[in-house]
C-alpha cells in the first residue's frame, strides 16, 4: 500500500488546479483559434491573436517563427482547450 501524507495530497491538489487554470487560459473563445507563444527559458506565454480560422492561426505562427529558436515555441490551441498539431 502507498503512504501518502497529506502535504503531498495537498500538492497534487495544488497541481491539478493549477493545470485546470492553464488549460482554461489557453482555450480559445467558442469556435476560434488562440496562438501562444511559449518561452521555454523563462517559461512564460504570451497570446499572439485570436484567429477566426485554423489557416489564418497557421499563416501568423509561420510568418512569426523566423529564425529556428529552441526556446521559443509558438501553439495554437483550439476552443476545447486541445492543442493542435501540424
Amino acid at each position: 500500500m502507498n503512504d501518502v501524507s497529506i502535504n503531498e495530497l495537498e500538492d497534487e491538489d495544488e497541481f491539478i488546479q493549477r493545470w485546470m487554470a492553464l488549460e482554461e487560459r489557453l482555450k480559445a473563445p467558442p469556435g476560434k483559434f488562440k496562438l501562444i507563444l511559449c518561452d521555454k527559458f523563462d517559461y512564460s506565454d504570451a497570446i499572439v491573436g485570436v484567429f477566426e480560422t485554423l489557416e489564418e492561426a497557421m499563416k501568423v505562427r509561420a510568418g512569426s517563427e523566423g529564425e529556428p529558436n529552441s526556446f521559443i515555441e509558438y501553439l495554437i490551441y483550439d476552443d476545447q482547450g486541445y492543442l493542435i498539431e501540424e
